[in-house]
């Protein structure tokens, strides 16, 4: 009987230990139970490389994300058993379980990548071949590191999912199966405006356009600062979102973001040809004059590269240093002149008698003329 109590003592604290933190909502999401272990932040462990990987998944953030009706054996297809060994890199272009809806074949991000491909971002050159430093050249979670549904409307009263719970209740009125309608409302929703703020976008490309061995081994100028010496990057940081961030003037007005291209190709954005047209797309200078984009934005001071520009910031350095210091010495004279008024650098010797004496002989000879 001791035994018996003993098993079955072991049994309980097993299962309150199991069920100790367990949300029932998280379990109703999780069908493969991954949150088992990958519940818990502390779940961590450092690699062979000497980085530390943390495993936790924050199932709030998941379920707010465009990735929610994904199972997990989904993009880890390698998985095949719970416990699990060591899981072989996500391929996010591999073929999803998801109809697409325009069409009849499974979602794929394969067309993305290929866009992604043939951008400045692109690990291959024009002709083929493997660029120099493969390791600097962003993946897909470099940028969308946080996927998240952004509302469509801040304003306060209004769902966080869009703009009224009861355009989602006509939806349901046909898509009556499973949450579809809320998925597919806050999918279009999200798409009708930038799914970070702008601020955010200068962030993440700064991850590496302001890295300096980043710069130095491509060649590249910090654009990020010059960026925000500009009057959109004033207007960014005080708060602004309809300003022009990096996305509005590197992406063509109407073509995929994924592809950002130098500005050395004729068909980009910022190509000295059509940088006048991006000025003026819908969002922005849509009455300005080409003129507008003739001049550089991202301006930088390096002598070797840009001299016209060192030698005009020198220039206008040392002139703005002489007429400061000009006027400085200037009023400090005049001070010195007013706290000593009797105070000369060169004093007269003669004596008062004789000098009046002189003044008066002057006096009298001009009036005698």
């Amino acid at each position: 009987m001791r035994s018996d109590g003993l098993i079955k003592l072991i049994i309980l604290t097993v299962v309150m230990i199991m069920l100790y933190g367990q949300d029932t909502v998280v379990l109703a999401e999780d069908r493969i139970d991954c949150l088992i272990c990958h519940k818990y932040r502390g779940l961590s462990r450092v690699d062979e490389q000497g980085n530390f990987r943390l495993f936790y998944i924050n199932n709030d953030l998941f379920l707010n994300s465009p990735h929610r009706r994904i199972e997990c054996n989904e993009c880890h297809t390698d998985i095949e058993e719970i416990p699990h060994d060591k899981v072989d890199k996500v391929d996010c272009t591999q073929q999803c379980h998801i109809v697409e809806p325009s069409g009849d074949g499974y979602f794929s991000h394969k067309t993305i990548a290929e866009t992604l491909a043939k951008s400045a971002h692109g690990k291959l050159d024009a002709d083929g071949n493997p660029k120099p430093h493969q390791e600097d050249y962003p993946g897909c979670k470099d940028c969308h590191d946080q996927p998240l549904y952004r509302p469509l409307s801040a304003f306060k009263g209004v769902a966080k999912h869009g703009v009224s719970m009861r355009s989602i209740s006509r939806c349901k009125s046909c898509h009556e199966s499973g949450n579809f309608a809320k998925d597919f409302y806050e999918h279009v929703t999200s798409r009708l405006h930038k799914t970070r703020f702008s601020l955010e976008i200068t962030e993440v490309c700064a991850k590496c356009h302001q890295d300096p061995e980043f710069m130095k081994r491509h060649e590249l100028d910090d654009v990020i600062t010059t960026y925000k010496h500009t009057f959109h990057g004033k207007m960014l940081e005080m708060g602004s979102e309809r300003t022009a961030d990096c996305i509005d003037c590197h992406v063509v007005e109407g073509e995929s973001n994924h592809l950002i291209e130098s500005k050395d190709v004729v068909t980009s954005s910022i190509h000295k040809d059509n940088v006048g047209r991006t000025c003026m797309a819908s969002d922005c200078h849509t009455n300005a004059s080409p003129n507008l984009a003739g001049f550089q934005t991202h301006v930088t001071y390096d002598r070797e590269k840009y001299p016209l520009q060192f030698y005009m910031l020198v220039f206008f350095k040392a002139l703005m240093a002489l007429v400061m210091y000009f006027f400085l010495a200037f009023i400090f004279f005049e001070l010195m002149r007013r706290l000593f008024p009797k105070f000369a650098f060169f004093k007269d010797n003669t004596p008062h008698h004789i000098a009046d004496l002189g003044e008066q002989d002057q006096q009298d000879k001009e009036d005698k003329s």
